[in-house]
């Protein structure tokens, strides 16, 4: 609860000082970010998910950190003259979303036996046929 009060707060007080066009781009984001990712955490999207395997763990590179590292990059190079409000918003939309809407948000590195929800079932199962 108390990370959606703060999410919520912090893209109203930027909306409000950025400016209608940067609002209309997070919305636009969320939306585009809702219907691309997956419905709840750990179900897979329309798009999969980028993630690199290391030796025993995996890096899963979220779309919130993606979109991130885009707006941290045009800021760095000064793209703010290039990319506009609506840009950075959608883009602030997409980071909203994926915070906003997931409780594995901040999983990044996994390690690579982590069950997620495309085998848990047959995870919980496997007791059933061994030689039990």
């Amino acid at each position: 609860m108390k990370k959606k009060l703060v999410c919520s707060l912090s893209l109203l007080i930027v909306s409000i000082i950025l400016g209608y066009l940067f609002f209309v781009g997070c919305f636009l984001g969320f939306l585009l970010a809702r219907y691309i990712a997956g419905k709840t955490s750990g179900k897979p999207g329309r798009i999969k998910s980028i993630v690199i395997p290391l030796r025993k763990h995996k890096i899963h590179f979220h779309h919130w950190l993606i979109s991130s590292g885009i707006i941290i990059l045009g800021l760095i190079i000064n793209a703010g003259a290039l990319a506009s409000a609506i840009f950075y918003g959608v883009l602030s939309g997409s980071v909203f979303q994926g915070i906003y809407s997931y409780t594995d948000w901040h999983k990044i590195l996994i390690p690579k036996r982590h069950p997620n929800v495309e085998n848990t079932s047959v995870h919980n199962t496997e007791h059933l046929l061994e030689g039990g």
